[in-house]
């Protein structure tokens, strides 16, 4: 299950800085260029509006499976798709790819371990996600800096694609009859009741999820426009944001044993709201990198602890639940990196990043009292 983890991070982290130098490349505006997260939101939303009802009829392992072939067809239409529609039609593709991995991975996770467990397990997969994140950028960066241009380092996901295919052909066993989400509610058919703490949750999953995207989908171009790095520094410039993801995602786990996920995701949202400051006031790129860092030790909890605490707090089958995660974070990658774009293009990337500031104060209001409620 860790591999859709690893295998979704590299693409994603990739594809990120990879679609601005793309818009730079073709002379799109923000606005279009931001089309690129709409896309990946769209085929988010699709996978988890799917999945409830795919993993029951084919399984788990199929449902991974066919999870690699659609990264692998879309990600090989992007690369060579002289048209941009057709570009953002792979999108989708690639994107209800890696949404499909990464909620059928998660809910198995949950289903194997336990709402206890699940936290724990959950920051510890989505941290080797990060540390393939981590490669993904560098290597992007490296092949623009040295001429093979960003297909190159995109492409090698095709070939990572397919490996994981082969491993969960051979791994992932035959699953048995699911258990409920957090533990409360029996049978993969059951209803799934969200009560106000689930909500709660969920805001602080999707705030994070918002933070975590505008960032990688917009630091490179805020790195151009206020401290003039190269395209290929920029580019690489996102590994910084991983890196700090990737940190505190692999060593959170004794943090969270000891005194529980939503102390954690509070203190989280603090310390990403203060890497925002540091990198939205740099004037240098090693600042600008060193304020990725930081931003990334508090993103790096927020998506996977969140998750977790949605988890335990829902009432119903594990799938139906992880699917509800899975459409809301695509409806905030759609929304997001697309509006900030727009954004972008009225008042400067610049400006237009000081929406994060918002989400860090929602998130964190929302499991501050997602926590007061479900105690």
């Amino acid at each position: 299950m860790f591999a859709t983890y690893a295998l979704w991070g590299w693409v994603l982290y990739m594809f990120g800085p990879a679609s601005q130098l793309l818009g730079t490349e073709r002379g799109l505006t923000d606005t279009l260029t931001g089309l690129h997260g709409t896309a990946m939101a769209v085929g988010t939303v699709i996978a988890g509006l799917v999945m409830p009802r795919l993993v029951p009829a084919v399984g788990r392992r199929r449902t991974l499976l066919l999870s690699a072939a659609l990264i692998a067809v879309g990600l090989s239409v992007f690369v060579v798709s002289p048209s941009f529609v057709l570009g953002l039609a792979a999108v989708v593709v690639m994107s209800v790819g890696g949404s499909l991995a990464l909620g059928a991975g998660t809910a198995g996770l949950v289903l194997h371990l336990g709402p206890r467990g699940a936290a724990t397990a959950l920051a510890t997969g989505n941290g080797l996600g990060t540390v393939a994140g981590v490669v993904g950028p560098l290597a992007l960066g490296a092949a623009v800096g040295i001429g093979f241009g960003w297909r190159a380092a995109l492409v090698t996901s095709v070939p990572l694609a397919a490996a994981a295919a082969v491993l969960w052909s051979r791994t992932v066993p035959r699953e048995p009859a699911p258990r409920g989400a957090g533990g409360r509610h029996d049978g993969a058919h059951g209803r799934l009741a969200l009560g106000a703490d689930a909500w709660l949750m969920l805001l602080a999953t999707v705030s994070g999820t918002a933070i975590e995207f505008a960032t990688t989908f917009w630091a490179a171009s805020l790195l151009r426009e206020s401290t003039g790095a190269s395209a290929g520094v920029a580019a690489g410039s996102t590994a910084g944001l991983v890196a700090g993801m990737a940190v505190s995602r692999l060593t959170s786990g004794p943090a969270t044993r000891r005194w529980g996920a939503a102390p954690l995701v509070a203190v989280a949202f603090g310390v990403a709201g203060i890497g925002w400051a540091v990198l939205w006031t740099a004037g240098t790129p090693v600042v600008a990198i060193a304020g990725l860092v930081v931003c990334g030790l508090g993103v790096g909890l927020l998506f996977p602890l969140g998750s977790a605490l949605f988890l335990a707090a829902a009432r119903g089958p594990a799938d139906s639940a992880a699917s509800v995660v899975t459409v809301a974070a695509g409806v905030a990658i759609g929304v997001v990196p697309f509006a900030l774009g727009a954004l972008a293009d009225l008042v400067g990337v610049h400006a237009a990043f000081l929406v994060v500031p918002g989400f860090v104060v929602a998130g964190l209001a929302g499991v501050l009292l997602g926590a007061r409620r479900a105690s």
